[in-house]
């Protein structure tokens, strides 16, 4: 509920949006205690015959008499004690029935003070006429009604929009804090998990916000209406009426309590169904290509089985939350219309030696108390059916606040140094670096802790935690049994990482083109992806210009760095603006400039329908592998960096697209540091030194030729990729 009042909390700016939620809700309860108000001068007055203001004339009457008879009952068992100051020598019998008597005749003069007030009004105002009495009522009940129909609609108008305001605000706020995270936590966690809160976990919060503003807010306040319209009826009765609210609101805690704990884990369930859609479908050549269709079929209809089942767990204590709201009111109901009955039927004051009120109730009273047990019972049922809403928009908030919460691994530190303009040389110290083989994501915590819960239950723990916690134990006792519920494979994996790199030790000056080889999985990519801090070294450090990275502005770094990957990425935008998304300020000369560096501008004009205006698809799925990673190479080039990436840029594209590449390359790569992560023999050429790596470690730093001669594992390379050129 924590993080739900924090997404609440964001919407607290929009006061007068509230302001109006608040007014539109009072007059809608209000207009609804006012209908049901109704129900008393119909009963009481104009279906007796009578008007307004005679039934007004004969309760000043009765309420006369009947204050008199008070007066003079009190006044006789006081003779017997010969003055007011000598009671004491009445019985206790007497002297309680005088404490009584007093009571009634203080609040019956003060009933008879509001008759006397109302009187000139009423006789001035309504009708003299009993059925015009009738048509009096109508009309109010019919303006009330049209005035809650109006309040209805801005209420529901003005809620919906505070809830899409304060989803808004927190999509803007999730995404912020997505761009911000490190490159390895999409990589590691997946997209599917972040769009299954970004849609299907953002919808829900939305909609709890709206329930929040709507229904949990209008229906309370009628049900407030009516409860004091009751109490003011017989407010003694109220109470006795309320017997079965403790034993509600333990039960409604417990249904609390496990909905959010099984809508929890249905959300983290959808999460995995979205990942298996989503690497389904990207990898749908290689699915239809070795014929898998039914295989993946097969493990898609396990995953959506498992949301089923999520879900229908959370059907059954929904459908467990009408009914149990339904008999407790009804047992209310019940309770109340029994001692209603006895009061009204034995014309009594009191319910088991209990006051229930200072003069017997009349039967327009007590159908009007009904009314208003009734008119609060609505209110209560609809509040039973946002119940679940409720509670998923909880669950949904604490999945969205894990990501927001989150601190990102690389950022800034608190006073960082600027990097005006890089000129020296780019060092890499003695740098390691590992992957973790498990990584601890909030889908794996999720099963962990299902998984600890149930062996909880299944070997009855949880009382010794309970115990072991009062002893500060807990924690460790926890994690204990967290282990010992975890497979064994998954908690070696839990337990051990990758090396990638191990003591790298490397200078790059400004100006050299370096061309690091070695075979897949070698750490080249991971030693260049240092640069720009997408990763940080474990142990060791990486400068430039003889500052560490981590002193300096992250966006200041890579303000200059222009990177080209193997995976040519676009947006679904224009050509022009996947090359402008380079650089922002550039002109349309510019973009054609650099277009025409990268060999783009031919193909672009010539072949593309719309030329530079055409739209590219979804990851620039309407162009080929060549035509795309040219379009990236005219994007980096137009940012016109001093320190310039290409990470295996040519490995999946054609010869012609290469051949392109390396002329524009042989242009670009002067005045500039040039890094290339490759294995073709043409970039190679283009090094002024080759960096050779295997196994994590840098084996020989050199030209391509003294490599040739002092590195047997790089002449073989060479001589293998000679044989893949011929």
């Amino acid at each position: 509920m924590h993080n739900f009042w924090r997404a609440l909390k964001l919407t607290f700016k929009y006061k007068w949006n509230i302001v109006g939620i608040i007014i539109s809700s009072l007059c809608l309860a209000l207009c609804w205690g006012g209908n049901i108000a109704t129900v008393y001068p119909l009963v009481q007055v104009s279906f007796q015959g009578d008007t307004v203001s005679g039934w007004l004339d004969k309760e000043l009457a009765s309420q006369t008499d009947r204050l008199t008879n008070l007066k003079k009952e009190r006044d006789e068992i006081l003779g017997k004690a010969g003055s007011k100051e000598q009671t004491q020598e009445l019985t206790s019998h007497d002297r309680q029935r005088v404490s009584s008597l007093d009571v009634q005749i203080e609040n019956g003069e003060k009933t008879l003070k509001k008759y006397r007030l109302a009187q000139p009004y009423v006789n001035r105002w309504t009708p003299d006429d009993p059925f015009l009495t009738v048509v009096m009522l109508m009309v109010f009940v019919l303006v009330a009604t049209l005035i809650k129909s109006v309040c209805t609609f801005f209420h529901s108008f003005l809620s919906s929009r505070i809830g899409q305001l304060g989803s808004f605000e927190l999509r803007s706020l999730f995404f912020r804090k997505m761009l911000g995270y490190e490159v390895t936590f999409f990589s590691q966690r997946g997209v599917a998990d972040a769009t299954s809160r970004f849609t299907s976990d953002m919808w829900q919060l939305s909609n709890g916000l709206t329930l929040t503003y709507g229904k949990a807010l209008r229906e309370p306040l009628k049900m407030i209406v009516c409860i004091a319209g009751a109490a003011i009826v017989s407010w003694q009765l109220l109470l006795f009426t309320f017997l079965f609210v403790p034993v509600a609101a333990i039960l409604i805690r417990w249904l609390a309590k496990s909905l959010k704990r099984v809508v929890r884990r249905a959300m983290v369930q959808m999460a995995q169904l979205y990942g298996r859609i989503d690497e389904t479908f990207r990898a749908i050549r290689v699915v239809k290509s070795f014929n898998r269709e039914r295989y993946e079929l097969a493990k898609f209809r396990l995953a959506n089985k498992t949301y089923f089942k999520r879900g229908m767990k959370t059907a059954k204590y929904d459908a467990m939350t009408s009914p149990l709201t339904e008999c407790l009111g009804i047992g209310m109901l019940v309770c109340a219309i029994m001692a209603g009955a006895y009061l009204v039927i034995y014309q009594k004051t009191s319910l088991f030696g209990i006051p229930t009120s200072s003069r017997p109730l009349d039967l327009g009273s007590l159908i009007l108390f009904y009314g208003f047990l009734i008119g609060a019972s609505d209110p209560a049922r609809r509040l039973t059916d946002i119940f679940t809403n409720i509670q998923s928009a909880c669950a949904a908030a604490d999945r969205i606040y894990e990501i927001i919460d989150r601190e990102p691994t690389i950022k800034n530190i608190d006073a960082p140094k600027r990097l005006e303009r890089f000129q020296n040389s780019i060092v890499f110290d003695n740098v390691s670096y590992e992957y973790p083989l498990e990584v601890n994501s909030p889908i794996a915590a999720e099963r962990k802790r299902v998984r600890f819960e149930d062996l909880m239950k299944e070997t009855g723990q949880k009382a010794l935690l309970k115990v072991s916690s009062a002893f500060g134990k807990k924690k460790q006792e926890v994690e204990t049994v967290q282990n010992a519920a975890a497979p064994m494979p998954q908690r070696e994996a839990e337990a051990e990482s990758r090396l990638v790199l191990q003591g790298v030790s490397l200078e790059i000056k400004f100006g050299e083109t370096v061309a690091i080889v070695g075979r897949s999985g070698c750490g080249k990519s991971t030693l260049t992806s240092m640069i720009p801090r997408f990763l940080d070294p474990v142990s060791g450090r990486v400068l430039i210009d003889g500052v560490p990275l981590t002193e300096l502005r992250i966006s200041d770094v890579r303000d200059q760095i222009g990177l080209v990957s193997q995976d040519s990425i676009l947006f679904n935008d224009t050509v022009y603006e996947n090359i402008r998304y380079g650089r922002p300020t550039a002109t349309r000369e510019e973009i054609y400039a650099a277009a025409r560096e990268a060999y783009a501008d031919e193909f672009i004009r010539e072949e593309l329908a719309d030329g530079y205006e055409t739209v590219v698809g979804p990851g620039g799925g309407a162009l080929s592998g060549g035509q795309r990673q040219r379009i990236s190479l005219a994007r980096a080039l137009l940012k016109d960096p001093r320190i310039f990436i290409l990470d295996e840029a040519t490995s999946q594209i054609d010869l012609q697209s290469e051949r392109y590449i390396h002329q524009a390359l042989k242009k670009f790569v002067g005045g500039r540091t040039t890094i290339m992560v490759t294995h073709r023999l043409g970039a190679i050429q283009l090094a002024d030194r080759v960096v050779v790596m295997n196994e994590g470690t840098v084996q020989f730093v050199g030209t391509h030729e003294d490599a040739l001669k002092k590195s047997a594992f790089y002449a073989g390379l060479w001589a293998s990729e000679e044989l893949d050129e011929e």
